[in-house]
């Protein structure tokens, strides 16, 4: 019988030297200073849309509105291209982060390195990606047919209800594309070790996690879910009185006569929004809620390393030769 993995909080054990914060403080620098390198090829764009807030979004020009969606396209250009180096940093600190709990290794700086492991974890990234895409495409085309056949008389009525087809989109809709997720978080759970697997064999390993998660999806499930209620907890919390301190007044005025809302209050709201002290704190907020998401990730490097870890104790995964 497989002993219990006691994985949920494995980041946290206690270890010979710190490796973790240093690695997550590099990381961050990394990525702030690619989305710095972003605002600065697209300063353009960015001071522009300043302008447009200064002015209150009265009504454009044409000439303002072709810089702002040529703008647009820029920034989406200029994102989608610094995206291989903030995912190839994010393989290499992952990798970092994984090395260090299964084996105790940390080359490089804090870690952080561009060895093989780093394109174990980037490739891994990359099957991934690919896997989430043909699942998504394969439950749209199984969906479709389903949804047109059971839209009934909405179809048939040139002017269908509202009231009708929200009730439609909640019973049907929105049930059969949340389907997708039931394989989804099941392949996720199962393909979790991925990397970390791969870590602990010095091999590419992708199909070997399936070894490594064999009679332990639901203490793999559990470890996750309980982390993600932490940081979903302290995300709504923290979120929930920021936004609360910001538009509490004008969004409790706005509805008090609920359903007739108040357009006076609702433009206040859109004000205060793109008030430059609440641009400020909502900023603020956004970093706040990435470095939760951060802090799960991590954890979950933990969740993966001890399972990694389990399965090579237990003679399912073996480790290759160093440098091989």
């Amino acid at each position: 019988m497989a002993e219990p993995l006691n994985a949920t909080f494995f980041t946290l054990k206690k270890r010979d030297r710190a490796v973790l914060a240093p690695a997550t403080f590099m990381l961050v620098l990394i990525q702030a200073v690619l989305i710095g390198l972003l605002v600065l090829l697209n300063w353009g764009f960015f001071s522009h849309l300043g302008t447009l807030f200064a002015n209150g979004f009265e009504e454009p020009s044409e000439q303002d509105a072709g810089l702002m969606v040529a703008g647009m396209f820029g920034l989406f250009g200029f994102g989608f291209l610094l995206m291989i180096p903030m995912y190839l940093a994010f393989a290499a600190y992952e990798a970092a982060c994984l090395r260090w709990m299964i084996r105790g290794e940390a080359p490089g700086l804090f870690g952080l390195a561009l060895d093989h492991d780093t394109w174990r974890v980037y490739g891994i990234y990359w099957c991934w990606l690919i896997g989430y895409m043909v699942i998504g495409t394969v439950v749209s085309i199984l969906a479709m047919p389903l949804m047109m056949m059971s839209m009934g008389d909405i179809l048939s009525n040139p002017s269908p209800d509202p009231v009708q087809l929200i009730q439609w989109q909640l019973s049907v809709q929105l049930p059969i594309m949340l389907l997708q997720y039931i394989p989804m978080i099941f392949l996720g759970v199962r393909f979790a070790p991925a990397a970390a697997t791969s870590i602990a064999r010095r091999r590419f390993s992708l199909f070997e996690a399936w070894t490594v998660t064999n009679g332990r999806f639901w203490a793999l499930f559990g470890s996750f879910f309980l982390l993600g209620a932490i940081c979903a907890a302290v995300y709504l919390i923290v979120n929930g009185a920021g936004f609360a301190f910001l538009l509490g007044d004008v969004v409790r005025a706005m509805f008090a006569d609920w359903p007739n809302v108040n357009n006076e209050q609702a433009e206040q709201v859109v004000a205060r929004l793109f008030n430059a002290q609440t641009i400020g704190i909502l900023i603020a907020l956004y970093v706040f809620s990435g470095l939760i998401s951060l802090g799960y990730v991590l954890m979950s490097y933990g969740v993966n390393a001890r399972a990694a870890l389990a399965a090579l104790e237990e003679g399912k995964i073996a480790e290759a030769p160093p440098n091989d």
